[in-house]
């Protein structure tokens, strides 16, 4: 009966008081212990430096209780030999192996400067563009071990390192590490732990569960759980111990990827599905794998593209009050509407716009055209009418004064010609003139007009009442404001 070695671990630093810990001075050969960096279920990491020339390194040193009769001593300095045969950039570099006193075996590696991808992953979602370009590289670094004839046997997020990257610091760089397990396939079986399955319960392969042969496509199966956890937020099956995840692994479909993220790129959903297919036959090929991760991406990048391309309403932009408003005239806006539509819809807009236009001109032409000719009616009766002396009766008087207060507004206008009459070519904008004062029928009587005058119809003496100016009424909304600047009316 085979029992199962679980690789997981909590990545936290041990206890002196454990056999295992190396505490800081001691050293491994040339290497000084300065501090742990993390443990797992195989071995330690610490953080060394090289007594002699100064060099820092990580060393791992496999644990204690592993050195039983059915452990061989070759087996954790495998990865050494696995790792230099693959040499690749997103693989850990390895460059030292040794024996402590006690007959534990530790590599030395290169010191990484980052975090786990685990760790990365429980700080926060990783965004899926993100999590593809971590994949890939990956995937890169498994393509050249299994060209090798290597299998990690292994993979899972603490075995991925995100190294910070100068050049991009938004996309990091990968590192495959933990090569302890794995297994060379041309190699003979004296390098297995008898009687002992390892791996992690939460990405192992069904294969690997029951004790088969395992090939590339182990490696697949587990990099579709890391995947699906990292896409989704979760692993696919969950357990409270590890026999019943092997047995879910075994047995079990995952959860659809749709359930959890409603609006999963089909591709993908069919991707991680063909990855945790339970016969190693029917999953892709890590090569086909990457190449449909590509296709996923660009397929995220044209909905990213699409949804920038989409026309939506400006917000409302808050008017600073210590900017005035602009008032824009009627043949503006008529000109605002008309260029913002299409050439085939404009017609019946212009058309609208000039009548407007054309009726508010014809609108204040009239009303201009009613006060000058009243003010010009009664200033040309005063101008042709001599000025009669002062009389002594009350008619006269006022007849005299009258008229005298009809003639001095004449001087004061400069719109009134030298023949006191009115000019009606005024500015359109520019205010009516007010009527004048007109005659009383007393003064109307004493003035004696030319013979070859003709003599007017009489016209009513009474004033007529001047049109109260109507302030412009506030619209009942604010103008909404076009992305160039100019106010929209039509909205």
């Amino acid at each position: 009966m085979k029992t199962m070695v679980s690789t997981a671990g909590s990545g936290l630093p041990g206890s002196l008081s454990s056999p295992d810990v190396m505490a800081s001075g001691a050293k491994a050969g040339p290497w000084l212990i300065e501090r742990e960096l993390g443990r797992g279920g195989m071995g330690a990491v610490y953080a060394v430096v090289h007594e002699d020339i100064g060099k820092r390194a990580a060393l791992k040193i496999v644990h204690q209780r592993l050195l039983v009769p059915g452990f061989n001593c070759d087996r954790m300095l495998l990865e050494a030999k696995v790792v230099n045969q693959v040499g690749h950039p997103n693989i850990v570099d390895i460059f030292e192996t040794g024996k402590l006193a006690d007959g534990r075996p530790y590599i030395v590696m290169e010191r990484l400067d980052g975090q786990s991808l685990s760790a990365r992953a429980d700080a926060g979602k990783l965004l899926p563009d993100l999590v593809i370009e971590i994949l890939l590289q990956v995937c890169d670094a498994l393509v050249a071990a299994h060209a090798a004839g290597v299998v990690h046997r292994d993979l899972k997020l603490d075995n991925v390192f995100l190294v910070d990257n100068a050049e991009n610091p938004a996309t990091p760089k990968v590192k495959l590490l933990d090569w302890g397990i794995a297994k060379v396939l041309s190699d003979d079986v004296k390098h297995t732990i008898e009687g002992q399955l390892v791996g992690t319960p939460q990405y192992l392969a069904p294969e690997q569960a029951r004790g088969q042969a395992v090939s590339s496509q182990t490696d697949v199966y587990s990099l579709g759980v890391m995947a699906y956890e990292l896409f989704l937020e979760q692993l696919p099956f969950q357990a409270e111990t590890a026999a019943e995840v092997m047995a879910m692994h075994l047995r079990m479909l995952p959860p659809p990827p749709s359930d959890v993220w409603p609006d999963v790129p089909p591709a993908l959903e069919d991707l991680l599905l063909a990855m945790l297919q339970k016969l190693p036959g029917q999953r892709p090929t890590v090569l086909e794998v990457a190449r449909r991760l590509q296709a996923v991406r660009d397929d995220l990048v044209a909905r990213a593209q699409a949804s920038s391309r989409v026309v939506r309403p400006p917000t409302a932009i808050p008017r600073d009050p210590s900017v005035p408003l602009r008032r824009i005239s009627a043949v503006e806006l008529a000109q605002t509407a008309t260029a913002a539509l299409p050439r085939q819809r404009r017609w019946p807009y212009a058309v609208g716009a000039f009548a407007l236009v054309a009726s508010t001109l014809l609108f204040l032409a009239s009303r201009v055209g009613d006060r000058p000719a009243s003010a010009a009616t009664t200033v040309d009766i005063g101008a042709r009418s001599p000025v009669p002396a002062r009389s002594t009766s009350a008619a006269g008087a006022r007849a005299g004064d009258a008229v005298t207060l009809a003639a001095q507004p004449m001087l004061a206008r400069p719109e009134l010609g030298p023949d006191a009459t009115m000019n009606l070519a005024l500015p359109a904008r520019q205010a009516a003139p007010q009527l004048l004062p007109t005659v009383e029928p007393a003064a109307r009587a004493s003035t004696v007009p030319s013979p070859t005058a003709h003599t007017p119809p009489p016209r009513s003496t009474t004033a007529r009442p001047a049109r109260p100016h109507k302030s412009p009424v506030a619209p009942r909304r604010g103008p909404a404001v076009d992305p160039d600047g100019t106010f929209d009316p039509y909205r």
